[in-house]
């Protein structure tokens, strides 16, 4: 038999989006669906009365997905792209994400819409545990993002992107600022893949943290966090950059920068 656009609502008439149900202690329904996280395990949706005096529902994945990450070794909430990828994945598709969890909110009588409010969260819960194949293929770690990921990982207070006003008017970018216990870090970052712009980086760092000196050097710790990834930046270079600022190596002076910012 041949499928056509006139038959082929007979063929998928049959599939199911509720594998199985169960009602569980709080009184929500647990709906394992047909859909599955990259490592297989089944996903399974959470369908309760809402706390709104509407008795409207909540279709939820009840922070299943974000324990996959951690799982995974993937903190959802650690980076800022990460989070940015996260909201996006919410934005295309209609999702709540709140407090860990994956969630639609359906009106009591649009409950004829939850067949498709079902499909978009198993969507955007696939989505989103696919960050792990992101991480591993590295598809998503600047530099800069992996220092962040640390400096939030270690639950440090701190702003990252500021701009400061150095000496001569000059807008100033800083990384990241970091409030630990009793002294304020200001962070610049140094990396680059290609030996030829190392100079030039370096440089562009030294200049920063040499028109803040004056003004904000008395108040806060100076920090530049080089690559130790690949050996191309010159000593000279480092050396002045060790003269304005106290020169850290990352990944492998990651212990010495935690106690730094702790400080």
């Amino acid at each position: 038999m041949e499928i056509d656009c006139d038959n082929l609502k007979e063929f998928v008439q049959s599939f199911s989006l509720v594998n199985n149900c169960d009602r569980i202690n709080n009184g929500a329904l647990r709906i394992a669906t047909p859909f599955n996280y990259p490592n297989g395990s089944q996903i399974d949706l959470f369908l309760e009365v809402s706390s709104d005096m509407f008795n409207d529902y909540i279709l939820s994945d009840y922070g299943m997905t974000a324990n996959y990450l951690l799982d995974m070794q993937i903190k959802p909430w650690a980076a800022k792209k990460r989070r940015l990828l996260i909201d996006d994945i919410c934005s295309v598709l209609g999702v709540a994400y709140s407090a860990g969890k994956l969630q639609i909110h359906i009106d009591q009588k649009d409950l004829s819409d939850l067949p498709h409010a079902m499909v978009r969260l198993a969507q955007a819960c696939i989505r989103v545990a696919d960050l792990s194949f992101t991480q591993r293929l590295q598809i998503i770690g600047t530099f800069q993002e992996e220092v962040e990921e640390f400096i939030s990982e270690n639950n440090f207070s701190y702003e990252p992107d500021i701009t400061l006003l150095g000496e001569y008017d000059r807008e100033i970018k800083v990384d990241f600022r970091v409030q630990g216990k009793s002294i304020t870090s200001l962070i610049q970052t140094l990396s680059t893949p290609s030996v030829t712009n190392a100079h030039t980086r370096s440089l562009e760092v030294f200049s920063r943290w040499y028109d803040l000196l004056r003004i904000y050097r008395p108040t806060n710790q100076f920090i530049t966090l080089f690559d130790t990834t690949n050996n191309i930046f010159r000593r000279d270079d480092l050396g002045r950059l060790g003269d304005v600022s106290l020169l850290l190596g990352y990944p492998e002076e990651q212990k010495v920068l935690q106690e730094v910012l702790a400080a």
